[in-house]
């Protein structure tokens, strides 16, 4: 493009030589012409903005026959000039100039918005010489054109130093606005395609992040249907694991059956660390030891972090206090906080070190120890290559991301950030990614701190805050609770099984079924103590039986007991927290379950009346 216009500009010059001098002056002004005509159809042809700028520059020298040239635009943001683009072998260290508008000659042009002249540079006062001692150039003499989209100025076209120190001519003058003028078109259309193109590529990023969102809802659900339909054949495991304990076995066989429990306990607590981590509810502050929930993270982890070479040591302060918080919320920040751990040191040299502290002391925050009350403060430290110092103040900033496209929403440590600081602490980073420090493992440092807030009631290791007379009071029964009958309803028949042979070694009388409509068949004619059911079932659901007998018969709507292990659902966790009725998660152990019928028998004519459970939610867990 700019090699044609040279081809024209050359003829041009060719056939101006070669009139009179009587008709140069005419042939001087068809070649800016054609020059003019050349770059306007170039101007046409191109979008990017950096391209025609340089274009634009280029042809302003060959018209006024200058040595150099520039453009300044507005930054509307601080109302100065930024060189934009320059000729010459100094134009980088003109962008980094700013030009105010008051005080020099190209803020004067914005300002009146009119073309200047300035022949000789050194006899006026508006001449900004910090651009000419940045680039080591002698500017003696100044053409400036504004360029003028509509009524707004947005910059100037500057060509400099006439050749042969000539003054400059009214046809330079005019033949530099007409260039401004097109110029000023082109780019103000570029801004506008670029301006266009980032808020479509805006749009994409946001559908991305909308499509990704909806991936880990799906995900969220299927994590919960596998959860329930793993919880049930956990609850047989771990309960006929029990019922053999109970029986005369070697020493061999007693080792095998611990182990059993042992691996179904371990199942048991990755499946409720993953519905834990998936659950989406408003924060539930409670009374939370922050030593167990990095446990729970870490155990929810470790297989992910021993696949991935890493080593992990702990060193936990042993008399935490309490803080009220949301164990599940603070979980998300400690996953999220390792994973990047995990990530980056697997990524950098395939193993790593990760080392976790707890401390109670002093804040500090921003480095600085404070006199405030002692604060509960977590460190996580890895051994990778650490975050840039240039890159620490942003990586909280929401969709911020150092990983590649595609391997990362930016979202992990600003929701953390969030959650922290809905819990009135603070997390920050440090880093040192050179590993220049003496003794100084190198990595990055997370740090955490949590104020210490005692909770306002008197509160036992194991109990959750809850309806007081949900609560079990794990008192042994009385002997006529012994003779209580009891119903059981549940799909699955080992589970059913398993429950009546515990509850008749327990001296109550036990009916079972497999269904609701089942169960509405035995409540018409038998008056049960207790009815133990579970929540999803075919046809008629825990929850659409609960609603019928409420309709039916109140009295004995009060007497249920849920087992679910389907506690992740929205519509299950509403009904439980709704309704405060008492429930069992699957899966559960023994002594467990006969404690908390032990504690229902024995106090169930003092519960209070449940709520209704409107039609919708229990409509909800009808299978479909």
């Amino acid at each position: 493009m700019s090699q044609e216009m040279s081809r024209n500009g050359g003829r041009f010059s060719q056939a101006l030589d070669a009139l009179p001098p009587s008709q140069q002056t005419t042939a001087t002004q068809i070649t800016q012409l054609g020059m003019i005509l050349e770059v306007s159809r170039s101007l046409n042809s191109t979008l990017d903005q950096d391209t025609l700028l340089n274009l634009i520059i280029e042809v302003a020298t060959k018209v006024t026959s200058t040595e150099e040239a520039s453009i300044l635009l507005l930054d509307d943001r601080t109302g100065e000039l930024h060189f934009e683009a320059a000729s010459g072998a100094k134009r980088a260290e003109l962008k980094a100039i700013s030009v105010p508008l008051e005080g020099s000659i190209a803020g004067w042009i914005v300002l009146h918005n009119q073309s200047l002249v300035v022949n000789d540079t050194q006899q006026d006062p508006r001449h900004c010489a910090r651009a000419d001692r940045a680039t080591r150039f002698d500017t003696r003499s100044i053409l400036g054109a504004p360029l003028q989209v509509k009524d707004r100025t947005i910059g100037v076209l500057e060509v400099v130093n006439k050749q042969g120190d000539s003054p400059f001519s009214r046809q330079d003058l005019e033949t530099l606005e007409s260039l401004a003028a097109q110029a000023a078109v082109a780019i103000e259309n570029a801004r506008l395609y670029k301006d266009l193109r980032d808020q479509m590529q805006a749009l994409q990023k946001a559908q991305t992040r909308l499509v990704q969102s909806e991936k880990l809802a799906a995900v969220g659900e299927l994590v919960a249907g596998v959860a329930h339909e793993l919880n049930n054949p956990l609850t047989s495991i771990i309960g006929y694991a029990q019922i053999l304990q109970r029986s005369s076995l070697d020493a061999q066989s007693r080792k095998d059956l611990d182990r059993i429990l042992a691996q179904a306990r371990r199942a048991t607590g990755i499946v409720r660390g993953l519905l834990d981590f998936a659950r989406q509810r408003p924060p539930e502050h409670k009374p939370v030891q922050i030593n167990d929930v990095l446990n729970s993270t870490l155990e929810l982890l470790c297989y992910e972090l021993r696949t991935h070479n890493i080593e992990c040591t702990t060193n936990m302060f042993p008399d935490l206090p309490l803080t009220m918080a949301d164990p599940h919320q603070l979980q998300q920040v400690f996953v999220n906080l390792v994973n990047n751990a995990r990530q980056a040191m697997s990524d950098t040299h395939g193993r790593g070190q990760l080392t976790i502290t707890t401390h109670l002391g002093p804040s500090l925050f921003n480095n600085q120890q404070t006199e405030a009350e002692p604060v509960i403060r977590v460190v996580i430290q890895d051994d990778g290559p650490g975050i840039p110092p240039g890159l620490l103040p942003s990586i909280f900033d929401p969709f911020f991301t150092t990983k590649p496209e595609g391997k990362g929403t930016g979202l992990g440590l600003s929701v953390c950030h969030g959650i922290v600081s809905e819990h009135g602490g603070h997390i920050w980073a440090e880093s040192e990614p050179d590993q220049t420090v003496p003794n100084h493992p190198g990595g990055a440092t997370f740090s955490v701190e949590l104020p210490v807030v005692a909770p306002e009631t008197p509160y036992q290791a194991g109990e959750l805050p809850g309806p007081a007379e949900h609560r079990a009071s794990l008192q042994g029964a009385s002997a006529s609770n012994r003779e209580a009958r009891i119903l059981v309803i549940d799909d699955e028949i080992d589970v059913l099984d398993l429950l009546i042979r515990t509850l008749q070694s327990e001296s109550y009388q036990v009916d079972a079924v497999i269904d609701g409509e089942a169960a509405l068949a035995r409540l018409a004619k038998t008056d049960y103590d207790l009815i133990i059911c579970d929540v999803r079932m075919p046809g008629l659901s825990g929850l659409e039986l609960y609603q019928h007998m409420h309709r039916q018969q109140s009295d004995l709507a009060q007497r249920f007991l849920f087992i679910t292990g389907d506690s992740v659902s929205p519509t299950t966790r509403h009904f439980l927290e709704e309704t405060g009725a008492p429930y069992l998660v699957k899966p559960f152990g023994l002594a467990e379950f006969t404690e908390r019928v032990s504690s229902l028998l024995g106090n169930h004519h003092d519960v209070t009346r449940l709520p209704y459970l409107p039609e919708a939610v229990a409509a909800h867990h009808r299978p479909r």
